[in-house]
């Protein structure tokens, strides 16, 4: 009998220990895209800047201490090449992505995570010159997968610090290029 009371006692504390470590949670991160082929194969004459900031609306539900779901929406920014004669090129970047989280705790209040899933992204490319005005407008849907760490600093707060890449973002004539991202995040937790 005893040990049967003492089985229950640990089934209930472990059930409550891992309901504590699931529910809702939002966030918003700021960080560096960086557009990877995008200066790649321009004449010397062109001036270029392939980096920009990125701003990310995320959202996601924890499924106990290893796993979650994620979605985000991200500003990637404007990756800009300025030629002779004032012509400029603009690529206008927005995101939306579905993710899977592996989470791997380190003690208390410390985790690393991967994760992997889908994006989709809106992308807008001008072309201003003296003879030419053009905007070409493109969605792609492919892979992103990144990691990061997270450190839980308050009951329901936990900042956060991630590298991500979005493969092949299509920019339409321009053609395709990795992004990658690095941001640091904040993180509210309903649980």
């Amino acid at each position: 009998m005893k040990r049967l009371l003492t089985a229950i006692i640990v089934s209930l504390v472990s059930a409550t220990a891992m309901a504590q470590d699931q529910g809702w949670y939002v966030g918003g991160a700021l960080g560096q895209v960086k557009a990877k082929d995008f200066c790649n194969g321009l004449p010397g004459a062109v001036s270029c800047d392939d980096t920009d900031t990125s701003v990310k609306a995320l959202g996601g539900y924890q499924f106990g201490r290893n796993f979650a779901i994620e979605f985000g929406a991200m500003g990637a920014g404007t990756v800009e090449a300025r030629g002779p004669g004032g012509s400029r090129l603009t690529v206008d970047t927005a995101i939306a992505e579905a993710t899977a989280v592996g989470i791997l705790p380190v003690g208390q209040t410390f985790s690393v995570f991967g994760k992997f899933g889908l994006y989709t992204s809106a992308v807008e490319t001008k072309l201003t010159s003296v003879l030419v005005n053009s905007t070409e407008n493109k969605t792609n849907s492919d892979l992103t997968y990144g990691v990061g760490a997270s450190w839980v600093f308050m009951p329901r707060f936990a900042v956060r610090a991630e590298w991500q890449r979005y493969s092949k973002v299509d920019a339409g004539t321009l053609g395709k290029s990795d992004a990658d991202v690095i941001s640091l995040g904040l993180v509210y937790r309903f649980f």
